[in-house]
């Protein structure tokens, strides 16, 4: 058998975009990547459900990226 090594990491948030058709929606990832272009993104999901796009975050980011894509997608 080979040898098997497990990492944990600690302090990660997992957001999720939730919206109708998102796998259809044209250009969505990449307003969403642009707008988040100041964080690292971990992990990235989208295309698993028609209905949201999730990402892996630094819990110390995960509001400030909350906030961004709040301004982004609902108060312009």
């Amino acid at each position: 058998m080979g040898n098997v090594s497990l990492t944990i990491d600690e302090n990660l948030c997992l957001i999720a975009l939730v919206g109708n058709r998102l796998h259809m929606t044209s250009g969505i990832s990449g307003k969403v990547f642009k707008s988040l272009s100041k964080f690292n993104i971990r992990l990235i999901c989208h295309g698993a459900s028609q209905h949201n796009l999730c990402f892996l975050v630094n819990e110390r980011d995960a509001n400030a990226i909350v906030s961004v894509l709040h301004a982004e997608f609902f108060e312009k």
